[in-house]
Parts: structure tokens; sequence; C-alpha cells
């Protein structure tokens, strides 16, 4: 499938090394070059392309800025590249680009020379990005958010990068009300287990195979994951589970009731929750704004749990960037459940679970081999 990419960089000299590198490449075209956000939106209008490749300069807070609302209200699959790798960054520092589709830190040197570095790595991730263009329903959300954004663009004349930062404070303000995170508790006479749920985020596939693959065959609980994938990788990564472990595995669907001893996983691009029908635990699964830029969001499903599993509810918060899950897991602890946080020694990106440490959110602090004991005798 043929890729259509918007090039959005400051320099003109990187613009043009990027646009030649990529051109060759049967499976790429290129749409347009950018050199700021205003003309990054003239042509995500105008030619509608698929991946957005952005060069960044960290610092250059003033232009950086107007593409994190570009990212939220176009929701176009963008690759960054960057001179900080967040990595290395306190998680709350970390921009909304640096949480999108996927990054590449830029090598140091002479840009000519070390280009051909990266040129495999960006042409690989360009060809997989997922664009969603199957989903008809996530295209018909897509088109009308940028239906929306076009008619307000018409409507004032956006002239500075300033003004792209008050669109931005009030559009943040805003999404904080775009969902309720309600504690009121769910009274089901039917809870007779206990319940596990987990989140993850950057590096959680490979740390969930090695927790997961170690639950027993007889495992007396629901484990509920939510890890920040869209749908696509989400049913390839469903089925790596199937094969190595010796409970069920399948992703959720709504309405289902929660059994034990079966691992349910939230579908990509939907939310995933805890709710009750015929006064059953059930799985509820939705399609919804973003929480915490995320969506799956590890909250939406922590909250719910709390709500419907009170002190049953064991939730634990792996490798990722940000904070998404933090203040879910304070929902649990709220309710009289247990919390767990992944340590940095095995954490692969050391964000929401630093954040839920530093806040007290998490009651242990664990590396991500122990965490499967605590999950036994938590359920035992």
């Amino acid at each position: 499938m043929l890729k259509t990419v918007l090039i959005a960089s400051q320099s003109a000299y990187r613009r043009t090394l990027l646009s030649d590198m990529l051109s060759p490449h049967k499976g790429i075209r290129i749409a347009d070059v950018a050199r700021n956000g205003q003309e990054s939106i003239n042509i995500i209008k105008s030619k509608n392309p698929d991946v957005l490749i952005l060069d960044i300069e960290y610092e250059n807070k003033d232009w950086l800025t107007p593409f994190n609302f570009i990212i939220k209200q176009f929701n176009i699959t963008t690759i960054v590249l960057t001179d900080v790798d967040p990595k290395n960054m306190d998680s709350l520092e970390v921009p909304l680009v640096l949480k999108s589709y996927d990054y590449i830190v830029k090598p140091i040197g002479v840009w000519k020379d070390v280009l051909p570095t990266i040129g495999d790595k960006l042409i690989s991730k360009v060809i997989l990005a997922d664009i969603g263009k199957n989903n008809k329903i996530d295209n018909k959300i897509r088109f009308l958010n940028k239906q929306i954004f076009i008619q307000q663009s018409q409507k004032v004349k956006i002239k500075p990068e300033v003004q792209f930062n008050k669109i931005l404070e009030s559009s943040i303000e805003h999404r904080s009300e775009d969902y309720f995170l309600d504690l009121t508790p769910i009274t089901i006479t039917k809870v007779s287990t206990k319940i596990i749920v987990i989140g993850a985020s950057v590096g959680g596939p490979r740390t969930l195979r090695t927790i997961l693959s170690d639950v027993p065959r007889d495992f007396p609980a629901p484990v509920l994951v939510v890890q920040h994938l869209n749908h696509l990788f989400m049913r390839q990564f469903a089925t790596s589970l199937k094969n190595i472990c010796k409970v069920n595995v399948k992703i959720g669907l709504n309405y289902e009731e929660i059994k034990s001893g079966t691992i349910y996983l939230s579908p990509g691009d939907k939310h995933m929750q805890v709710t009750a029908k015929d006064n059953k635990p059930c799985v509820r699964t939705y399609e919804g704004e973003p929480v915490n830029f995320c969506r799956p969001s590890v909250d939406v499903l922590f909250y719910s749990t709390a709500r419907v599993y009170k002190e049953k509810t064991l939730g634990i918060l792996l490798t990722g960037m940000g904070r998404d899950g933090v203040d879910g897991l304070k929902a649990i602890k709220s309710r009289g459940g247990k919390t767990i946080a992944e340590s940095k020694d095995t954490s692969v990106l050391y964000g929401m679970p630093k954040v839920a440490a530093e806040t007290g959110a998490a009651d242990l602090i664990l590396p991500n081999y122990k965490i499967i004991d605590e999950m036994i005798k938590f359920t035992s």
C-alpha cells in the first residue's frame, strides 16, 4: 500500500535530505514539505497525507507546540525525529508529539553523513505505520474532527504560533471534561473472585509476555490488560500471547461476562472498562475521546474496576511514557485494593511507573519478574 508522507522541519536542508531519502522507495510518495505548523495544516487539509514525519528541535517550544494540537485534532500517524531522547526526560515534560505513533532519536554529527544510519529504520516505520484506512468508523471520526477544525480555522485567521498555544490550552482544558471517572460503588452480589488489572505502554508487550506466560493454568481470577496499541498490532499481540500462555487469552468483547482464568486484552483504539450486566461483572468496550492522550486508556480500566471490585482489585502499572494509569492506581488504593508499579530496573521506559512510585500510588515497587508472585499471592 502506497504511503503519502508530509515532512515538517525548520531546516530546508533537512527537509530536502529526508525527501531525497524517502522518495526512491516505491511504497512511499512525498505529499509535500512544510516549514511550520500553519503550512502543515494547509497541506493536511488539501492533500490528506497518511504519515507526518516531524523533525524537531526540542528547545524551540514556539515552533514545536502547534504540532501537539495538530496531532490531536487530525489524528495523523506521526513519526518524530527528535534531538532529545524521551527516555532521558522527566515523564511530565514529554510533549504530545513524543507520545505519538513512533520516534527516532537523531544521531549526532553532520546530517549528510549520519542520515543514512537512520534511513532504513525510518523507511521501515513509514511502511509499517498503521493509518486505520480500513476502519470506517475511525475514518469517519477522523474526517469529522478535520472538518470541525477546518471550520474553526476559517473563522479565525491564524497568524503567529502564539494563537496555536491559546487553542491548545483551551483544547486540553476542555478535554479533561470529556470523560467522567466515577468512583461511586456499583453493588453486585455475584462478585465472587478477585481481579487483576494491568496497564502498559512503551515496552509493554515484552514485559507482559514475561508476566502472563507464568500465570498458572488454574489461576482463580480474571486478568484485564490495557496495552497502548492500535487494533492491528493488538490482534498480533493477542495471537502471540495465546501461543505462550497456559490460560485463555482473548480480546475483550462488549458486555461479555468476566470469568476467572481468562486474560482479557483491550481492543486497539477502544477503551475497555469493567461494568455490570444482569448483576454480574462484565467487560465494556467503547470508542471515546482519548484519556491522557491515550485510547485505550489505563485510567479508564482502573477507575471502573475500583468501582465494581473495590478491595478485591490488584492494579499493576508497567513500563511506559507519561502518567496514564497513575490516577487509576490511586482510585484502586482508595477502595482498599492493592497496587504495584514496575521498578526502574526492568522498565523499558520508566515514566508511568515512576510517577506512580513518586506520588505514592503504588504499594509495591517490583521488577517485572517478581510481579507474578504477587499476583498468585493476592489471589490465593
